[in-house]
């Protein structure tokens, strides 16, 4: 069955944009949508936030996602501010989406001056980076192009993020975007996991998408590796945190241990002190590792070899008299009684 538009309905209407239907009704957060068609509603009258929260009942940190998206996004300006003369038109959107990707970011512009500390989700406030996605048409395409990879309206947290690994760590937007691209594909999309990717990237000297593609694709060598290991090693949690990560690149590509040998690392530490413990399991590869030992044959061998010769140094001792009968002659022989007459009273 189709279904068409009351068209009495529309006798007491108003305007909506092309765009928001045409671009954002799957992209934007559907409370953000409401409020927006609520502000389109009284276009006529500027609405502050409280006022938005009091009509909609919607929580103030909703409210102010959304006036920050909408102005990001060109539907919305502060009070005072000079209207776009062009919304978002839904051809240039589709054409931006499918342009090559060394085409896709606009012409890199100077970084602002690099903050003394890396900026967290608490270190930004909207204003800050409203400020700096109008004084830099990159930034604000990182802004716009990261929400598309999302999935959704990125949160305030995120938004200071991508300007931290920007401004802070001199990411190239096209390397951050490759980040992002990556941490959605393998599922780990919290703010502190890819800032601390990202700033490795940037210590790293990551500059180009070349670098970002061979990093990623060693990246994902590793997961594939790890993903081996805990079905092996009866792993129940997906991910390795960043610490597991780091051991685990030390064990496989710096000192070239099999997934087997790890997992019987695995159990060898289980059965060693009965709970999970990382630094043990280090300890215990890394003996493996000085020792040259590179196979589980190899460590079977050299366990029973220590095993055989700590079975001779006991029997050996077993058969020692603790108790000499030379030594004691000689003592026997050696011995001279000697004792004090004491005075006796007559």
């Amino acid at each position: 069955m189709n279904y068409k538009l009351n068209l009495k309905a529309l006798d007491s209407s108003f305007k909506v944009p092309n765009a928001l239907a045409d671009n954002f009704i799957k992209l934007a957060n559907p409370k953000h949508i409401l409020i927006l068609l609520w502000v389109l509603r009284h276009a006529d009258t500027p609405k502050s936030s409280e006022e938005i929260c009091a009509e909609l009942h919607m929580d103030k940190s909703i409210v102010n996602e959304a006036i920050f998206y909408w102005i990001d996004n060109g539907f919305m300006v502060p009070t005072g501010a000079a209207e776009q003369p062009d919304m978002p038109d839904t051809t240039a959107a589709a054409q931006s989406r499918n342009m090559p990707r060394e085409q896709a970011s606009p012409t890199p512009q100077p970084a602002a001056a690099k903050p003394e500390h890396p900026l967290g989700s608490s270190m930004a406030d909207d204003a800050d980076i409203l400020a700096r996605a109008q004084e830099s048409a990159e930034f604000k395409f990182l802004l716009q192009k990261s929400q598309q990879i999302f999935g959704r309206t990125i949160s305030k947290a995120e938004r200071s993020m991508l300007l931290s690994l920007m401004d802070y760590y001199g990411l190239p937007c096209e390397v951050i975007l490759m980040l992002i691209k990556y941490a959605v594909l393998s599922g780990r999309t919290g703010t502190r996991y890819i800032q601390t990717v990202g700033a490795a990237w940037a210590e790293e000297g990551i500059q180009t998408l070349e670098q970002a593609e061979a990093k990623i694709k060693q990246l994902n060598k590793t997961n594939k590796l790890w993903r081996t290991f805990s079905e092996q090693a009866g792993i129940a949690y997906k991910n390795p945190t960043k610490k597991q990560e780091a051991l685990f690149v030390k064990w496989t590509k710096e000192w070239k241990m099999s997934v087997e040998m790890l997992a019987y690392a695995y159990e060898k530490m289980l059965d060693s002190i009965d709970k999970v413990n990382y630094n043990y399991l280090d300890k215990i590869i890394t003996s493996w590792h000085d020792a040259g030992l590179k196979s589980i044959s190899q460590v079977e061998q050299a366990e029973a070899g220590r095993k055989e010769q700590a079975a001779g140094k006991q029997k050996e001792a077993a058969s020692t008299p603790s108790f000499s009968i030379d030594k004691y002659n000689r003592f026997v022989d050696n011995f001279e009684l000697k004792y004090k007459k004491e005075n006796q009273d007559v």
